[in-house]
């Protein structure tokens, strides 16, 4: 199968997008009665170093943004990807805190299904979605995502659930939701649609 040739860029966000969210799993999983706590005040600090950065541009601050921000909100949102990715995860961990394996379930999935998605679609994607999807992605992304994802998601809720719920929530993530004329970040979509799957299917499935 031919490949596609991926930017440094895309899979340099691919990685840190990666890594970011193992960071925050485990950060759950070492401090699980701190991390909301921890996880806003980044986010609270990184949104005063996003809006700064639009006035002033921090040597260090600006060089990072340059190596994993989109090149479109560089000068209109920087760090917009970082700070939806830990909102979308603490979103996940607030509304589910009482069941922590859906929880984390959830992040596993935006953590993997979103990135692997990605790279795969640039990679070796030839079959675009058909509406209601959106047409700029593909098909092959979307299954590699299921897949990888599905496989983290199993280490914190039954199999059967982390399959449904990746297979879910990567559909979610394939569709283009709008809101006030911009797109829904698919870091808040994916994880509130796996966690609420699997929290439907933990209390009230027949599976």
């Amino acid at each position: 199968m031919k490949m596609n040739k991926i930017s440094k860029f895309e899979f340099r966000r691919a990685v840190f997008h990666v890594l970011l969210g193992i960071a925050i799993i485990i950060l759950a999983l070492i401090f699980p009665h701190r991390v909301q706590w921890i996880l806003f005040g980044i986010l609270v600090v990184g949104i005063i170093i996003s809006i700064t950065s639009l006035k002033i541009k921090m040597p260090f601050i600006y060089r990072m943004i340059v190596l994993f921000e989109k090149p479109d909100y560089i000068e209109i949102f920087p760090g917009k990807g970082i700070l939806f990715f830990i909102a979308g995860s603490l979103l996940a961990l607030k509304l589910f805190s009482q069941q922590p394996g859906t929880a984390l379930a959830a992040i596993a999935i935006l953590t993997f299904g979103d990135s692997v998605s990605h790279i795969i679609g640039l990679a070796v994607g030839k079959i675009k979605h058909k509406r209601p999807f959106s047409e700029f992605k593909n098909i092959e992304g979307t299954i590699a995502g299921i897949i990888v994802s599905f496989a983290a998601a199993s280490f914190f809720v039954k199999p059967i659930y982390a399959l449904i719920g990746a297979v879910i929530a990567m559909l979610a993530e394939a569709f283009t939701i709008r809101m006030g004329g911009d797109n829904v970040d698919d870091n808040l979509i994916i994880p509130l649609v796996a966690g609420t799957v699997i929290y439907l299917l933990t209390n009230y499935g027949i599976i």
